[in-house]
């Protein structure tokens, strides 16, 4: 055999082996992959009977034997039924206790989870409708929904602002056993930010301010409604900082009554509407909304322009969301100027670029005295108090990962990046908003009352 037949037998040889070493490792490949699933999906049942066997005995037989004890006596059924979407968009009916909310009402489900129907984390309960859903909804329905879900743990400390559905497919896409873990762990603290039924107000009146309630959707159509009919609206937002200075300043207390609407800004109002029984219908801060007012202002063809921050920043800002929302950025300017002398030579660039929405950062309470103060001359549309929104958009300050958002817990990452700075407005500001609405939340009552009583006792001294 000549050298170069051995070479080529050789290369087949080669071949062969290889192929047959591929093969191999391929067929290893996917039986690892199915012992793993099959192992994480048993770990996964054994987590759930473990949770409804602990729910069942120090939760649900308690309660249950309380609800006989009160209801039966009164005549009244223990249990009301409720028909859901079940795995596969099939119909299932679940029973909740009869005359709780909350957490306590949805006790019972937990006994699912030992028949496989629930899943503890999974997709959002949703009910029943006989009806065909629409094609996106009927795969969401072919996962089994869950007593957890990402839509709760959102809705409970109102950011869910992508809306339900897109909400359901990033579940979807990032479901895995570790995933549902982590979820489960931020569904306990996002838990006490959870509201019953109760019916939320339009106005939330807070330390007698008048905030808007409403949802990031409808601040998006009040805010398009009035560039259609060209109707200048000035827009701040207020956090728990904010509302701790409007005490003490009466200058900034004033603009913000001068505002045509205050939007609730961070879980310290959020808990704040908790305690005073008018939940939020959602936590509305600049940062977040910024998208969704380009992607609005671009499909408008709106132009904004950027007002404020250090030198450099609100143009790093502008090229960060043109390119990644594609709305048209009229102009970019610093808020470092001379705001007595000055103030005209900007306005007058910021009406030279016919902007339709100009957002102005100089933080609170500067930026909302100085719309105020100069409103009249400015011919921008909307005009929004930003706050620190350039430092996130433009890179130089990063935003906590959003499952810190979820629990509540930014203002803790605030500190960690910057502490010298924000020490104070969150370690003593924060528990001196709770003690200032509490304290809001006593007085006000007591003002009810008595108006109250003299109402009755006047019409006590009319003559029948």
């Amino acid at each position: 055999m000549t050298a170069k037949g051995s070479a080529q037998k050789a290369r087949e040889l080669e071949k062969r082996l290889t192929s047959r070493s591929n093969a191999r490792r391929s067929w290893q490949r996917r039986m690892a992959l199915v012992a793993s699933t099959a192992l994480s999906e048993l770990i996964v049942r054994l987590i759930e009977i473990s949770v409804a066997l602990a729910v069942t005995l120090l939760a649900f037989v308690p309660v249950l034997l309380c609800r006989l004890a009160v209801q039966l006596p009164a005549g009244k059924p223990v249990f009301v039924k409720r028909t859901v979407f079940g795995c596969s968009g099939k119909p299932l009916t679940l029973l909740s206790f009869s005359g709780l909310s909350g957490g306590m009402a949805t006790l019972p489900w937990f006994l699912e989870l030992f028949t496989g129907r629930l899943a503890l984390a999974g997709t959002a309960i949703r009910d029943w409708q006989p009806s065909a859903p629409a094609p996106e909804q009927g795969y969401i329905s072919m996962v089994k929904p869950g007593i957890i879900s990402l839509w709760s743990v959102r809705q409970s400390s109102r950011i869910a602002h992508e809306g339900r559905e897109a909400t359901e497919w990033e579940y979807i896409f990032s479901k895995h056993p570790v995933y549902d873990f982590l979820l489960i762990l931020r569904a306990l603290p996002a838990m006490l930010f959870s509201e019953g039924q109760s019916a939320s107000n339009e106005i939330f009146e807070l330390l007698g301010l008048k905030i808007d309630n409403m949802t990031m959707s409808d601040a998006i159509g009040m805010m398009r409604q009035a560039l259609v009919e060209k109707r200048q609206s000035a827009i701040f937002f207020v956090n728990p900082d904010c509302l701790n200075q409007s005490i003490t300043e009466r200058d900034y207390r004033k603009a913000l009554t001068a505002a045509d609407r205050i939007l609730p800004d961070g879980i310290g109002l959020v808990i704040a509407g908790k305690l005073l029984g008018t939940p939020l219908r959602e936590n509305i801060n600049g940062t977040d909304m910024l998208p969704f007012l380009c992607t609005m202002a671009a499909a408008e063809k709106l132009s904004i322009f950027l007002l404020g921050g250090k030198p450099g920043r609100a143009e790093m800002t502008g090229d960060a969301i043109s390119q990644n929302y594609g709305v048209a950025i009229a102009g970019a300017m610093h808020g470092y100027f001379d705001h007595e002398r000055e103030s005209t030579a900007v306005i007058e660039a910021i009406n030279s670029s016919k902007a339709s929405i100009l957002l102005v950062a100089f933080g609170a309470p500067l930026q909302e005295k100085w719309i105020v103060r100069h409103r009249a001359a400015l011919r921008p549309t909307i005009l929004m108090g930003v706050g620190g929104l350039f430092d996130f958009y433009s890179g130089n300050i990063k935003r906590a990962p959003r499952w810190m958002r979820e629990i509540g817990l930014e203002w803790v990452y605030r500190i960690m990046q910057e502490p010298g700075r924000m020490w104070k407005r969150y370690v003593v500001g924060n528990p001196l908003f709770l003690y200032r609405v509490m304290k809001w939340k006593v007085l006000e009552r007591s003002s009810i009352t008595e108006r109250t009583t003299e109402n009755h006792g006047t019409r006590s001294d009319c003559p029948a």
